[in-house]
């Protein structure tokens, strides 16, 4: 290989691996994002499923006919 050559290929083969070094760190940071948001959609999976819990017993209560509401008030 001729110093020509070889100067110029020094410069491509350090910008080709610059790109890849880039696109390398971008996909482990969108690896790390996508870890984070996977966590925080679980952890609201698990609050909602928790308020559905409590509308279903206060609508079991509410609509209970042994449980009047208005006979307990008058009678406090």
């Amino acid at each position: 290989m001729n110093p020509a050559t070889l100067a110029l290929l020094i410069p491509i083969i350090a910008i080709v691996g610059g790109f890849i070094i880039s696109i390398m760190k971008l996909r482990d940071s969108q690896g790390k994002a996508q870890a984070e948001y996977d966590k925080h959609t679980q952890v609201l999976q698990k609050e909602l499923d928790g308020l559905r819990q409590r509308v279903e017993t206060l609508e079991r209560l509410v609509t209970d006919d042994a449980y009047d509401i208005k006979r307990n008030i008058e009678n406090a």
